[in-house]
């Protein structure tokens, strides 16, 4: 009988804990929920007094040299639209200064699947100017004229096995890695193959007086 109570007391003190465990769980899943729902009307705050002033801005392309994102406004995490992959040449469309007085630039990015969202907001001091002395790290947005040799296949050691074919148009894309003188190339359609870096053609830096 002793054995048996002693086995109540260790039963009813596990329950016990549980469901303190329990509580704890929900009260740090309402907390979170609170601060969720606390940052969530802040931001719409944000969007109903937001105010856009629109300025010149010389430069026509930036360069964003780490990964980034664009958003639907320029309201720092509010929504995304996209991710921009590092050493993209963005083309700048318009800019503007926010309530936050930072200066956000609206960017179109370049894609190779669906241009869905291709169009947002990111702020400027996330983006570089393109010059002479940073072009050649551009990874994206290239070109390759048409007829240039490539070769299709995944692999850099089956290139001395692989025939090259000419490409039948001019071709935009991204380099995808390196190897010795060759680039994997991405291009639109999810088509890859290697092709010598020197057929690659790099966006033209704007010069300014």
């Amino acid at each position: 009988m002793r054995k048996l109570g002693a086995l109540f007391f260790i039963l009813i003190i596990a329950v016990l804990n549980t469901g303190c465990s329990h509580q704890s769980d929900l009260k740090s899943k309402l907390e979170s929920l609170e601060n969720e729902n606390a940052d969530l009307q802040s931001k719409l705050g944000q969007v109903d007094s937001l105010s856009i002033a629109y300025q010149d801005y010389k430069d026509k392309q930036r360069l964003v040299t780490k990964e980034a994102l664009i958003y639907a406004l320029p309201i720092q995490d509010y929504k995304i639209l996209r991710p921009i992959e590092a050493n993209t040449v963005i083309q700048v469309l318009d800019a503007a200064q926010c309530q936050d007085q930072r200066l956000w630039l609206y960017v179109a990015v370049p894609v190779y699947d669906s241009p869905v969202n291709y169009k947002g907001w990111i702020p400027e001091a996330e983006t570089v100017r393109l010059t002479e002395n940073n072009v050649k790290l551009v990874q994206g947005d290239l070109f390759i004229k048409e007829g240039t040799p490539i070769y299709e296949t995944e692999q850099y050691n089956q290139l001395e096995s692989t025939p090259p074919t000419k490409i039948s148009h001019d071709v935009r894309g991204r380099i995808e890695k390196r190897q010795d003188s060759y680039v994997y190339f991405m291009s639109p359609g999810g088509r890859y193959f290697w092709v010598e870096d020197k057929y690659l053609i790099f966006p033209v830096v704007e010069f300014f007086s």
